[in-house]
């Protein structure tokens, strides 16, 4: 595992006394205080204590408030000196890179700082997390260096660094590999049913081209039993999808983008399409962790071979078509906010066409309150694949083949308030 240089916190010494008043003051205070309420001595140093809100969805933070016990882990950013955000990307390797920005506030508004973590595949959960909380340790020296902690700060660097810096020889010359496989089996008197699903991947990624490599196949079977007749619905869903992306420049990105599909229940027997790209970033990569603005543009060759003749008398076709794509997403402390438009149409018939709106925003509204919102909008006209005929009422229920529609919508709305102890330091996992 990856070394990192330790910071130590020498804890705080309570003496016999300030203990006895702090246990009498809890023996003979009502659970619920007024505001006018002399702070106790216990609660005099929590409030000497940096105040520090973790917002990370992708860490413990149990665990990380328990290490790091020489702050005060506030619930709300309007109360806090430092807004620690995190964020994670998979990274090429298959390990995790975590951007940290250390977002100083009130006094320290001046005192901004961003590290990164990067946790190798090899690592377990535990030694992750705790490579996660080194890294916050160091970020937040500088804070602490400005308080009262100041003189209890030791930090130690191993010696054994010392002649470390030869090149280390990957024999996997970037490449990353991945074999996965799964099977779900129900059975009952009436029904049952088997899942299969199994696959690869092949990865390559440097910061100049972006390769992925990925076939997979899906069999799924359901069982009915009525009146002592059996009804058998397979569903097969197999193909492979292909990704080569050059960057040529901080803002412009080339590739193509091949794949295959044999789907059942779309009624494509085999089809492929062949597609290069072409794609504008608004902001330079490097940023993209933060923000991303995107305009992406494809234009492929479609073949398609149908199990059953469609509906518009077609049992292969030969097809060209475009799609534009318009992408946006926003990592802030104040929220997150992910966008993307898309248009497309077959160029043989410029009314065989679909677009796509998909958002999802949650925003704090104010100290404790947030909102989250997310919709989805399908104008759906370019269902070339529809077989022909109606389905029959066990095609429908057995979900067998695809029927025809004009558009889909999802929406989902949330609200959350929290309310409380300012402070959050304790944790218990207990049950």
């Amino acid at each position: 595992m990856q070394k990192f240089t330790r910071l130590a916190i020498k804890p705080m010494n309570f003496s016999y006394f300030t203990f006895l008043v702090a246990l009498s003051i809890f023996l003979i205070s009502a659970p619920i205080q007024s505001q006018d309420t002399i702070a106790s001595p216990v609660e005099a140093q929590l409030q000497d204590r940096l105040s520090v809100f973790l917002d990370c969805n992708a860490c413990d933070n149990s665990y990380l408030r328990q290490e790091i016990d020489f702050v005060n882990h506030v619930r709300d950013p309007q109360l806090a000196q430092v807004h620690l955000f995190i964020t994670s990307q998979r990274a090429a390797s298959g390990g995790r890179v975590f951007t940290l920005s250390f977002i100083g506030k009130d006094e320290f508004s001046e005192v901004n700082n961003t590290l990164t973590y990067t946790s190798v595949p090899s690592n377990t959960r535990d030694e992750e997390r705790e490579g996660l909380g080194t890294m916050i340790e160091l970020g937040l020296v500088s804070y602490l260096a400005h308080t009262s902690l100041a003189e209890e700060i030791i930090v130690d660097i191993p010696g054994d660094f010392a002649g470390t810096s030869a090149a280390r020889v990957d024999p996997w010359n970037n490449w990353v590999f991945e074999l996965y496989g799964g099977a779900n089996f129900y059975k009952e008197s009436s029904k049952g049913s088997l899942d299969l699903r199994y696959g690869a991947s092949a990865d390559y990624v440097t910061p100049e081209w972006r390769i992925r490599l990925r076939p997979y196949f899906n069999y799924n079977r359901d069982d009915y039993i009525r009146d002592e007749e059996e009804v058998r619905s397979v569903r097969h869903r197999n193909g492979f999808q292909g990704r080569v992306v050059r960057s040529i420049s901080d803002h412009w990105s080339v590739g193509v983008f091949p794949s295959l599909t044999i789907n059942t229940y779309e009624n494509i027997d085999l089809g492929y399409r062949i597609a290069p790209a072409i794609e504008y970033s608004l902001l330079p990569y490097k940023l993209a962790l933060r923000k991303e603005y995107t305009i992406a543009y494809s234009i492929g060759y479609v073949y398609r071979d149908y199990l059953e003749e469609t509906i518009y008398g077609r049992t292969e076709e030969t097809l060209y078509n475009h799609s534009l794509n318009l992408g946006v997403r926003v990592l802030q402390p104040w929220g997150t906010v992910w966008g993307g438009v898309e248009g497309s149409h077959y160029l043989h018939d410029l009314s065989k066409n679909r677009l796509s709106l998909d958002t999802n925003v949650s925003v704090r509204i104010f100290k404790g309150f947030s909102v989250d919102f997310s919709a989805d909008y399908d104008y759906v006209q370019d269902q070339l694949s529809l077989p022909r005929g109606d389905a029959s009422l066990e095609e429908v229920l057995l979900g067998q083949r695809q029927l025809a529609t004009t558009y889909g919508v999802s929406v989902a709305v949330g609200l959350s308030y929290r309310f409380g102890s300012i402070y959050n330091n304790i944790v218990n996992t207990r049950l």
